[in-house]
């Protein structure tokens, strides 16, 4: 089985039996998918999803790339923002950002600052601002199309004229 449908099968069942989506999620062959597994799995248990949130940041750890090891962060950070465990989702979100912003190349750091500005979002605003203000620093448009579509878009996600995207629905 892929790794894709793994992380699938625990998703699935992340509403409705957490503790066997946990397992299924610890399973992931993939540390990508198994940090959004359990990245579901802390957004939906009935238990402290502080502990499994720290899984799906060791499994973001294995990684192949800063890109990866950071952006799939932004699932973990608003699976705790909507825990309400805003200090800790504040806290792996300053992990994740200091990671993104050494992302080669500059195409794929602005999707990883993109994704993470989203995540902040389900903290709070002044989150957002601080990832925003980092990927309009360290992404010039001028060096890439993807910088340019990241600035754009986070910029319309300030006004509130574009919704970030829901992690868990």
């Amino acid at each position: 089985m892929t790794a894709t449908l793994q992380r699938d099968q625990a998703i699935k069942l992340a509403k409705v039996n957490p503790r066997e989506a946990l397992e299924k999620a610890r399973s992931v062959s993939e540390p990508w998918f198994c940090a959004q597994a359990l990245s579901w799995v802390a957004r939906f248990t009935e238990d402290d999803p502080v502990p499994i949130a720290t899984q799906a940041a060791k499994a973001a750890f294995e990684c192949v790339d800063d890109y990866q090891r950071s952006a799939v962060r932004s699932w973990e950070i608003a699976a705790l923002a909507e825990r309400k465990c805003l200090e800790r989702a504040k806290k792996s979100l300053r992990e994740a950002l200091k990671l993104a912003q050494r992302v080669q190349p500059l195409s794929s750091r602005s999707e990883a600052l993109l994704l993470l500005l989203q995540a902040a979002f389900a903290i709070h605003r002044d989150e957002a601002i601080v990832v925003n203000s980092t990927l309009i620093d360290s992404c010039p448009v001028a060096e890439h199309w993807r910088c340019k579509r990241a600035v754009k878009y986070a910029g319309q996600m300030m006004e509130g004229e574009l919704q970030p995207r829901n992690f868990f629905w």
